[in-house]
């Protein structure tokens, strides 16, 4: 299992704020106007993400 941004539902028109709560530094953006990307080898799955975007674009797949 992996987690994964779903670009549909990801507005990608600011920063992302999941970006804050992840406690392990998984989630980057290139710029504020980007898909976040998740870094497999760091994130542990815990869901912080998930539970705090408000679009729900972080899925586990």
């Amino acid at each position: 299992m992996k987690l994964v941004v779903n670009r549909e539902k990801c507005p990608q028109n600011h920063k992302c704020p999941s970006i804050a709560v992840c406690p392990q530094g998984a989630i980057t953006q290139k710029d504020p106007y980007s898909l976040p990307e998740i870094n497999e080898e760091l994130c542990i799955l815990c869901g912080k993400c998930m539970q705090f975007c408000p679009k729900g674009a972080f899925e586990k797949v």
